[in-house]
């Protein structure tokens, strides 16, 4: 076993019982270091139509969120940004407070420029990316008017 691929499982280890600790507080306590920023993204399961939520390091742009679809830098890209493909309307959690926002992927100089942003932001996206097999889709999650 691969010294990446024990990483990726204590990653997504912790990031399970975090996840659920954030879920049922709606993003209040974070377990991260001060500098990281946690929101819980409800997406609408493209299959099932059922609420999923799932929570997200993200980097604050403007009033809006970007955060990266790297998945641990696995070669899959995680099932969130399908759900967003789908149905880009959705819920963010920060802090308790519930937001409506819709999640467009950055492209072209946008992306390049707040994946550079983001990479910067938070050195374990800059791991994930060296790791993963594939382009990291970034999204810019947008506070819906």
């Amino acid at each position: 076993m691969s010294h990446g691929s024990r990483r990726i499982r204590f990653s997504r280890s912790f990031a399970h019982w975090h996840n659920r600790v954030l879920v049922r507080t709606n993003g209040r306590p974070r377990l991260l270091t001060p500098k990281l920023r946690v929101l819980v993204l409800v997406t609408t399961g493209r299959r099932t139509g059922r609420e999923r939520r799932v929570t997200l390091v993200y980097m604050p742009a403007g009033r809006d969120f970007v955060v990266l679809a790297s998945n641990f830098g696995s070669e899959q890209a995680p099932a969130w940004l399908y759900n967003l493909d789908a149905e880009p309307a959705a819920t963010v959690y920060v802090s308790g407070r519930a937001i409506p926002v819709v999640a467009r992927r950055a492209g072209g100089e946008e992306g390049r420029e707040l994946l550079q942003l983001a990479l910067d932001y938070n050195r374990h996206w800059r791991t994930y990316e060296a790791e993963a097999a594939r382009d990291i889709p970034v999204v810019l999650l947008q506070r819906s008017p």
